[in-house]
C-alpha cells in the first residue's frame, strides 16, 4: 500500500523531472549525453578550451592566472574512531577524530598531491588500520570513512563520487568547495596518497575485483587504463566513452556512428559492439544498452539488454518510451550476481533521484517507479548479496527543497533503517549538495 509520505516522494519526483533541472548524482548515461552535447556546442562556437560539464559533478574552470589546477586529496596521517558498533558502517552521529595513536611502526611518509611542490612530510606513527571495502566506506564532507578509521582530504573538499580498490585504496572525483574550482579524478593509496592523476571532469569505471580502472579525462580522447596502484596499464585513442571494465576487458561506448567497443587491455584484440553499451554483467554474457529518442516535448529513456554470445548481439529485453518505461529507469551497472540492473529513475528530474533496480531475466521493476518503491537520494549501491542497498538518502520533509541527507540502508521493498545521524545538505551557490557519499 503507498503511504502519503511515498506518494509525495514520487509526485515530487515527477514535479522535479518536468523543471528539467541539472543532475549531479552519479549517472554515466547522463553524464556522456550531456558531454557529447557541450562538445558539439564547442565545436559549433569554437571553443576548444571548454570543459564538458557531467552529471556527476558541479566543475567549473579554474583560473589560468591560479596556476596548477587543485587535486582535492592530499595525503594526512589516518586517525581512528572510537568503536561503539558492529555494523559494517558506524551508527552513531558524527565522530570527533583523535590524534594517532603511539606505534611501535617507524613513522610513516607521506607526500602533498600530485604535482605539488611540496617536500616528504613526516607524520606521527600511525595504529595499525582498517583496510577499506566497499561495504564499510562511506564519504562525510571532506573525508573518507570505514571501520574506525578517517582518511582526511584536502580541506574544503566536496566528493562527487568515489569506488574503492582492491587494495584498500580509492577513486577519487571530486572538487573544492570555495574559489574556482573544477572537477578532478585521481587515484589514491589507501592512506589518501594520490598515486595518478586520471585528468579532469571525466568518467571511470572500476572492475569488480577492484585490480583496474578504465578513466577518460573530459580534456581529451585518450582512454587509458590503470591498477590500483597507480600505473598505466594500457591507452589507447578512441571518441568513444568509458562503458565498463570486467577482468581484462574494458568496454567503450559509442552512438549510433561509432557503436560500441570491446578491449582486452592485455592482448589488445578488440571486438566490435552494438551502440550505447554501459554495462556488462560479470560473466560477460550480457550487456545494459541505454540511449535518448528525442521527442517535441523531452527526450524520452531507453534501454535494453542483449546478449553478446550470439554473433547477432540480440536484444532480449527492451524498455523506451513513455509506454514501456514511464520511470525511465536508466541503468548503470549490473548486480554482483548478474540477477539485476541497477541504475536510476528521473535522472534528469531534478539534483536527486530514484534508486532502481530491475531484474534482467524479463525487465521486471523491482525497486524504484512509483508509489512504496520510490526512495530517493545521491549516490548509493547494491549489496553483494543482492538483497539489500545503501544509500545516501533525501530525508526532507518535504522532498522539496533537498534539507536533510541520511545514510540508510534498505530492503529491496524499500523498507529503510538509519545508519549515521541526519545531517543537513550542504548549500553549494544556492543548490543542496548531500553530506554523504557512497562509493559505486
Amino acid at each position: 500500500m503507498t503511504t502519503p509520505d511515498q506518494e509525495n516522494e514520487f509526485q515530487a519526483l515527477l514535479r522535479q523531472h518536468a523543471d528539467g533541472v541539472e543532475v549531479s548524482g552519479d549517472f554515466a548515461p547522463g553524464a556522456i549525453a550531456r558531454r557529447r552535447r557541450d562538445q558539439r556546442t564547442r565545436a559549433a562556437l569554437g571553443a576548444a578550451a571548454a570543459v564538458a560539464v557531467i552529471a556527476v559533478a558541479v566543475p567549473t574552470v579554474w583560473s589560468a592566472g591560479r596556476g596548477t589546477a587543485p587535486v582535492p586529496a592530499r595525503t594526512t596521517s589516518t586517525t581512528s574512531l572510537p568503536s561503539s558498533s558492529s555494523s559494517s558502517v558506524p551508527t552513531e552521529g558524527a565522530p570527533t577524530t583523535t590524534g594517532p595513536q603511539p606505534s611501535a611502526t617507524a613513522p610513516a611518509t607521506t607526500t602533498g598531491p600530485t604535482g605539488s611542490a611540496a617536500p616528504h612530510v613526516r607524520t606521527a606513527p600511525e595504529t595499525v588500520r582498517a583496510t577499506a571495502t566497499r561495504d564499510t566506506a562511506y564519504a562525510l564532507d571532506d573525508t573518507l570513512r570505514f571501520g574506525d578509521t578517517v582518511v582526511g582530504l584536502e580541506k574544503g573538499t566536496v566528493v562527487e563520487t568515489f569506488a574503492v580498490l582492491g587494495n584498500g585504496g580509492f577513486v577519487l572525483q571530486s572538487h573544492l568547495s570555495s574559489g574556482v574550482s573544477r572537477s578532478e579524478m585521481e587515484i589514491l593509496s589507501p592512506t589518501g596518497r594520490t598515486v595518478a592523476s586520471l585528468g579532469a571532469s571525466g568518467t571511470y569505471a572500476v572492475s569488480s575485483d577492484g585490480s583496474l580502472v578504465l578513466s577518460k579525462s573530459g580534456d581529451g580522447d585518450t582512454v587509458v587504463v590503470h591498477a590500483a596502484d597507480g600505473s598505466t596499464v594500457a591507452r589507447r585513442t578512441d571518441a568513444r566513452e568509458v562503458g565498463a571494465i570486467v577482468g581484462d576487458v574494458a568496454y567503450l561506448t559509442g552512438d549510433a556512428s561509432q557503436g560500441s567497443l570491446e578491449w582486452d587491455v592485455t592482448t589488445g584484440t578488440t571486438r566490435a559492439l552494438p551502440a550505447h553499451v554501459v554495462a556488462v554483467s560479470p560473466d560477460r554474457t550480457r550487456a545494459a544498452l541505454q540511449w535518448f529518442v528525442a521527442t517535441d516535448a523531452m527526450d524520452e529513456a531507453c534501454w535494453a539488454v542483449v546478449d553478446l554470445t550470439k554473433p547477432s548481439f540480440p536484444k532480449t529485453v527492451e524498455r523506451c518510451g513513455a509506454g514501456e518505461n514511464p520511470a525511465m529507469f536508466m541503468p548503470t551497472a549490473f548486480s554482483s550476481g548478474g540477477t539485476y540492473l541497477v541504475g536510476s529513475h528521473y535522472v534528469d528530474g531534478g539534483f536527486w533521484f530514484s534508486a532502481g533496480v530491475v531484474r534482467v531475466s524479463d525487465g521486471a521493476t523491482v525497486l524504484g517507479g512509483t508509489g512504496d518503491r520510490v526512495v530517493s537520494g545521491w549516490t548509493w549501491h547494491l549489496a553483494d548479496d543482492e538483497t539489500s542497498f545503501v544509500i545516501s538518502r533525501n530525508t526532507s520533509t518535504p522532498l522539496s527543497p533537498a534539507t536533510r541527507n541520511t545514510l540508510q540502508r534498505c530492503s529491496l521493498s524499500g523498507a529503510c533503517s538509519d545508519l549515521r545521524s541526519e545531517l543537513p545538505t550542504r548549500d553549494a551557490a544556492g543548490a543542496a549538495e548531500p553530506r554523504y557519499t557512497l562509493p559505486r
